[in-house]
This record gives C-alpha cells, structure tokens and sequence, in this order.
C-alpha cells in the first residue's frame, strides 16, 4: 500500500483522545507518513495546554498542504465555551463534518489515505441509527462489503459480527457472510498489502460442538471452509475459540 497521508479524525471533542494524542505526540517526533489531525485547532490547544503536552500544530487548509513531520491539522468549527465538559448531542454536527473532511480527502486519494478516529459516541451521536462507527462510514461510503480487520503484523482478527448483543451473534452468522468476508480479506491482503493470506475459522460453539439439533459448525461453517478451499484460499478450521489463542496451540 502507497499509503502518504494519516487521517486522524479528533471524534468526540470531549474525550480522552486529546490526552492521547498529547502523549503519543510528545514521545514521537519523526513520522513516516504526513499526519493530519481534522478538529477544532483552538480546543485541542487548549486541552494540550491544560494537561501539560503542548504541541506545534500546523494549520493547513487542503490536505496536498501538509508536511512530514509536522503535526498538521485541517481546522473545523466548534462553538465552545468550556476546555473540558460532558459529552452531549451538541457536538454532533462537530464530528459530522470532521468525518465530511476526511471522507472528502479519502475520495480524491483512495489509496493513499488511511483514517482513524478518535472515541465516538454511540449514545450521543450514532444514537441507534447504527450499530457501530463501522457501519456509519460504510453507509458514508456506499460500502456494502466492510469488515471489520484488527490488525497485527503477526495475527489478525477480524469478527464476523460486530456491534450487536452477543444473544444475537448466531443469527448473524451465514454460509453467504462467512464466504463473502473470508474472499475479500484474502484479496485485501494479497492485492494491497502485498502478503500470503492464511485464516483460521474458530467455531461458534464451545469446543466446536453443541448438544442442539442445530450445530452452526456442521450446517454452516464447515460447508463455508470446504467452499473456499476448493476456489484455492488458504483457509482451515473450524477451531475451538476458547483454546486457539494459547501459546501452546497456536502456530503462526
């Protein structure tokens, strides 16, 4: 990936994300990639200030605009009267239009841009109209495939379901969703990140087995894997997910 720019949405201006930034920031100094932070340059200023990690920040208007090795910021309005204050609805239209910026960057530089945010609210500002900020920004996005990828150089996880109540978890869980991210995530690895894609599929099921008429292992994820396989992607199990990730088992 010919990644060139950092996008680092501020998200809820009253969290503890500027206390992190303060912290990563005082302790890095040099980057690979231009950063760009996109929030309100006054508040996160004075949040620095206030916790002791004060930082040169680079106010730039057009993201070709930012520097290496500089903390560059694209600033967005926010009428705020306290440096610090309860999380609420009024700043909704803030983290709106940070994420409007950087989707905007991210349109005219696909492949060149990669973006995190800082703490989002789910109460507040997804307020049941999504389950998860992975949802906002593949609706955002026109997105019908997103995946949700924790990834590490050494092993990734990437869950099948995300942001639902875990009563829920096996109704979510299909032949066709299994195949469909499993597909994607071996194209993702070998088209953009250049690597083998080897996945392991862990089961529902304690132990990969149940005493119900049903086993979501037999019906479902089985039939999935015997898929794959034959269409040529690197894929086994299923594995017992309360055991695959002890030292003694797990082979990289």
């Amino acid at each position: 990936m010919n990644i060139e720019h950092i996008l680092i949405v501020h998200g809820e201006p009253y969290s503890t994300f500027s206390e992190i930034l303060g912290k990563f920031f005082k302790k890095k100094k040099k980057f690979k990639k231009k950063i760009i932070l996109i929030g309100n340059k006054s508040l996160l200023i004075k949040q620095l200030q206030k916790l002791n990690l004060s930082t040169s920040l680079n106010e730039i208007h057009d993201y070709k605009e930012a520097k290496k090795n500089a903390i560059n910021i694209i600033d967005i309005y926010f009428g705020f009267k306290k440096t610090f204050s309860n999380i609420s609805i009024k700043s909704n239209r803030y983290i709106e239009k940070s994420f409007e910026k950087s989707l905007e960057i991210i349109r005219k530089e696909k492949k060149k841009c990669v973006l995190i945010n800082g703490p989002i609210s789910k109460k507040t500002f997804l307020r049941k109209r999504y389950p998860g900020i992975t949802e906002y920004l593949a609706d955002k996005t026109n997105s019908n495939s997103e995946i949700m990828l924790i990834y590490n150089k050494k092993v990734s996880v990437s869950p099948l379901t995300t942001h639902i109540p875990i009563k829920n978890v096996n109704k979510k869980i299909n032949k066709s969703k299994i195949i469909k991210n499993i597909s994607n995530l071996d194209k993702f690895y070998k088209e953009l990140l250049n690597q083998k894609f080897r996945c392991a599929v862990l089961g529902l099921n304690p132990h990969c087995e149940t005493l119900d008429k049903f086993s979501e292992e037999d019906k479902i994820i089985k039939p999935s894997i015997y898929y794959l396989k034959k269409k040529g992607i690197n894929v086994s199990g299923p594995f017992s997910a309360d055991t695959f990730f002890l030292r003694e088992n797990f082979v990289l």
